[in-house]
């Protein structure tokens, strides 16, 4: 178990111990793979003299180039958490009248640590000094109790705290208020990032500044923030969640039901890796469709398909995109083709679906429609049009319906005036 040595003591450790951990912790991940001896071993040869804030501190460092893309740092940080665990539960009542270390076990909460340790604060007959609401408010919140997490930390003004404590606050409080209140939660997101720069903290904020952007309609502050996070924290362990809460934003703030918005999309997206314009670029041109937006779904499905690989599904799907928004009698040959080179059993059902609607529209539009209910006689004029150059066009039943045509047309000239 660790050990938490005098404050005499860990005053000669503060220097250390961060980068000790840095470069101890990577290389004792590397061993993860081995099993639970491996593991073990990893935990031991921690540095076992840190207080409580120095220790956070360094996690704070770790989840920093966590942000960055840091694979190693994401792995150590387990371990860390899992040694803070021990550490923690270990440490004597005295450790928590230390106002530093007492503001880290909340911090340690917040940033994935065991709630046993809070849990255990809150019961010691000397109070840590720390708000005790603020520890029961944290506390609820990781145990999925929003309301009372909400209503526990409401009181607390992250910028009147440690900004270490302060912006995990603010970004706690954010996830509270969003539901109910987005414009709130906007604002702490951006204390959140004001109080943490360069951290964890402010990559989580960013990513969900740009989803309460879009919930917000704020189509600036989208570009803005969206272009912030991928020039700060592009390669992020966690940019697949930054990719999924930016399409969600493209859904609700219509950029695939409006040709200005559309336009104005399209310099954000070339920030982004060819692969993932393609699935931003698909999702546009598959909403635009479902919504009859047909100019944004060609301008879509044409951005796309330079970027698809061939025979994939991606591929498929935008040849259909394609045939969907190209009925127009003009395009009927090359429509049919499109549709022809696509196979059916391959598709989706809602592809299908979208499939079948294509060819229904495509055979009408090749038919003379017919009239109207209730209309007697013919349905429109008709031009006598002049044989193509081709005569390759006329078979041998159409010269036979063309002559026995005319010899229908011949007789009923004759008995015209009998009747």
């Amino acid at each position: 178990m660790a050990v938490l040595f005098p404050s005499g003591r860990r005053l000669a450790l503060v220097r250390s111990t961060a980068l000790t951990l840095l470069l101890a912790l990577p290389l004792a991940l590397a061993l993860d793979a081995a099993g639970t001896q491996a593991e073990a071993q990893e935990v031991a040869a921690l540095p076992q003299e840190n207080a409580p804030y120095e220790m956070v501190r360094t996690l704070q460092m770790l989840q920093g180039q966590v942000a960055q893309g840091n694979t190693q740092a994401h792995m150590a940080q387990r371990t860390l958490l899992q040694h803070m665990n021990e550490a923690f539960l270990a440490a004597p009542p005295s450790t928590w009248a230390d106002a530093r270390n007492a503001r880290a076990a909340v911090i340690h909460l917040l940033s994935g640590g065991h709630p046993n340790v809070i849990r255990k604060l809150l019961t010691l007959k000397a109070a840590p000094a720390v708000e005790e609401d603020l520890m029961r408010g944290a506390l609820a919140y990781v145990d999925g109790r929003p309301e009372e997490a909400r209503r526990l930390l409401s009181g607390y003004d992250p910028m009147d705290m440690a900004p270490s404590l302060g912006g995990q606050v603010a970004l706690v409080r954010s996830a509270l208020e969003v539901a109910d209140n987005p414009k709130e939660a906007m604002r702490l997101l951006a204390i959140a990032r004001l109080l943490m720069p360069g951290t964890l903290v402010e990559e989580a904020a960013l990513r969900r500044e740009v989803f309460v952007a879009g919930k917000l309609g704020d189509i600036e502050g989208f570009q803005s923030l969206s272009i912030r996070y991928l020039r700060r924290f592009r390669g992020s362990i966690y940019e697949g969640d930054f990719r999924r809460r930016f399409g969600l934003a493209l859904d609700s703030l219509g950029f695939s039901e409006n040709d200005d918005r559309f336009a104005l999309l399209e310099s954000l997206l070339a920030e982004f890796d060819e692969d993932t314009r393609r699935g931003f670029y698909l999702r546009l041109a598959r909403r635009a469709v479902a919504g009859g937006h047909l100019s944004i779904a060609r301008k879509a499905s044409e951005r796309a398909m330079p970027l698809a690989m061939p025979g994939t599904y991606d591929e498929t799907q935008l040849k259909l995109y394609q045939a969907a928004v190209s009925l127009r009698p003009e395009d009927i040959q090359s429509t049919r083709q499109l549709l022809w080179s696509i196979d059916r059993k391959s598709l989706t059902p809602q592809d299908r679906d979208l499939m079948d609607a294509a060819y229904i529209v495509l055979n009408h539009v090749r038919h003379w429609p017919e009239p109207p209910r209730g209309v007697i006689g013919e349905f429109g004029a008709y031009a006598i049009l002049p044989a193509p150059a081709d005569s390759s066009w006329s078979k041998p039943v159409m010269v036979q319906a063309e002559r026995l045509l005319k010899q229908t047309e011949d007789l009923m000239s004759k008995q015209k005036g009998r009747f």
